[in-house]
């Protein structure tokens, strides 16, 4: 069944990745908070994702770690409740399950800090994403990551981490 990028937003957790080589990891620790089309990936990457058919490509404006050989990029689609993703550039398949409590209002802001660094922050819901500054959080909205982070945003800026950022793109209403 076709999957839809509007079906999308809310918090997902890995509940599988087969790899390759035929491993398998069903630990779970691996989440992505998905908006309208801004993402925030726990293991250290953000930006916007885009779709062409059933391909979703999953671009790295904000990346913790090198890039890879190939574009991140899967084809989705729908087994029951569980979203499976299956690699375009390289062999491996996820399995995506979303927490029943992630849906809501969603918002992003497309940053840029005032030495040209690339930031990311959106909201899902009662949850917030966050990329920049060398860290990458998912957490809930007013919650102590949101404090710690010292996140202030307003329509044209925000104020995070010791930094005040420009809003370059933003979609959907408010992050606050």
């Amino acid at each position: 069944m076709d999957v839809l990028m509007a079906e999308c937003t809310g918090l997902w957790r890995r509940a599988l990745l087969v790899g390759a080589d035929g491993s398998r990891d069903a630990g779970g620790n691996v989440r992505w908070l998905q908006g309208i089309t801004a993402y925030v990936d726990s293991r250290g990457f953000a930006g916007p994702l885009h779709q062409r058919g059933n391909v979703f490509e999953w671009h790295r404006d904000v990346d913790l770690e090198p890039p890879g050989p190939f574009p991140d990029a899967g084809a989705m689609h729908w087994d029951g409740d569980v979203l499976v993703e299956t690699g375009v550039h390289e062999d491996y398949a996820e399995h995506w399950v979303r927490d029943a409590d992630s849906a809501g209002p969603c918002a992003a802001a497309f940053l840029r800090s005032p030495d040209g660094a690339r930031g990311l922050l959106m909201r899902v819901g009662d949850l917030f994403g966050w990329a920049g500054a060398g860290s990458v959080v998912i957490g809930a909205l007013g919650g102590v990551e949101w404090t710690n982070l010292r996140i202030a945003p307003s329509d044209d800026h925000v104020d995070a981490v010791g930094q005040r950022w420009s809003v370059e793109l933003s979609e959907g209403k408010s992050i606050s």
